[in-house]
């Protein structure tokens, strides 16, 4: 029972830390990155395969066709929005604490074709 218990508080602890990859709702961990003076604020999470990547303060996001993403943003008061092509657009939030959770928000809406983080991956060689 009591591992149990530890099992839902670990898993409790770790839901905040996800979004949806085509549909799928993926769970990354955070991970403990002493601070740097060239972090930039990139907070770091591992995957269940062990791939380390970064979170930035900004969400990329591609609205469906049809769909005023403009308006949609606004609706979550997001405003600070750029155009990265003709149909994808990033938001730098302030609020960072919140990100995986606005991202999941947005996906959930049925409006867009994605919502996540703006994900910083280690490179590798291959």
């Amino acid at each position: 029972m009591k591992k149990l218990i530890i099992l839902l508080f670990a898993i409790l602890l770790n839901a905040d830390s996800s979004y949806y990859d085509r549909g799928e709702l993926v769970e990354l961990q955070k991970m403990k990155v002493l601070r740097t003076a060239d972090s930039n604020g990139i907070e770091y999470f591992k995957t269940r395969s062990g791939q380390k990547i970064g979170i930035t303060d900004e969400i990329l996001i591609q609205c469906k066709v049809g769909i005023d993403c403009i308006a949609l943003l606004n609706q979550f008061n997001l405003s600070n929005v750029s155009k990265v092509t003709d149909t994808i657009i990033v938001v730098k939030i302030t609020d960072y604490d919140n990100i995986f959770s606005l991202s999941r928000e947005l996906y959930e809406s049925g409006k867009v074709e994605f919502a996540h983080p703006n994900f910083i991956k280690e490179r590798r060689l291959r």
